[in-house]
């Protein structure tokens, strides 16, 4: 698997210079990531690491309330750039409801691995989907000992720059379960128009 994935990254890698070849081998042998879940995962650390890190500067410098203002504000534009991206991926992409879905889905299929979906029900004029998994957010904000200085679940403002880069003008209703000590959420969104 791993030589598949060199093969497969070999067009991002190819002006990679090592000094010699032990160099190479040596880091190819035990750096590399061993498959695509590793490198995915491996990446959405490191993501989650910035954020995290940055709220943790955030709080040392100016306090908890800005940190929050920011955390939120990351994730409102966030969802804003994910539906546009969404929408410029998929043909004939809807106007109502059903659109929160398809950004939902585009943005774990993406950017959020360790988390996984259910559509409970797709419309035009309601959608629920419910968000389950290990939240990287709330891992390493409970790594920092921050956790407590963000409001969770964290992308209840994705949701809402979603609803506002699309201007679909939707209701959207939350229901949370957040486990602390799994860093786990679940979470039900209903979207309704």
């Amino acid at each position: 698997m791993k030589n598949k994935l060199m093969t497969d990254l070999s067009p991002v890698r190819v002006n990679d210079v090592y000094l010699h070849h032990e160099i190479e081998e040596k880091c190819k042998a035990t750096l590399f990531p061993e498959n695509t879940l590793q490198l995915t995962l491996d990446q959405s650390n490191v993501t989650s690491a910035f954020y995290g890190l940055a709220l943790k500067n955030i709080i040392e410098v100016y306090g908890k309330d800005p940190a929050n203002m920011i955390s939120e504000k990351i994730f409102y534009d966030l969802g804003r750039i994910k539906a546009q991206q969404c929408k410029t991926k998929m043909e004939n992409f809807p106007q109502d409801t059903t659109a929160f879905a398809f950004v939902i889905i585009s943005a774990i299929y993406n950017a959020s691995p360790e988390y996984n979906f259910q559509i409970i029900k797709f419309s035009e004029k309601e959608t629920i989907i419910k968000m389950f998994g290990i939240d990287r957010y709330l891992r390493i904000l409970s790594q920092l000992d921050i956790d407590n200085c963000v409001s969770f679940p964290t992308l209840v403002t994705f949701m809402e720059g979603i609803n506002d880069e699309l201007d679909l003008g939707c209701k959207i209703e939350v229901e949370s379960q957040i486990d602390r000590q799994q860093s786990t959420t679940s979470v039900t969104y209903k979207f309704s128009m």
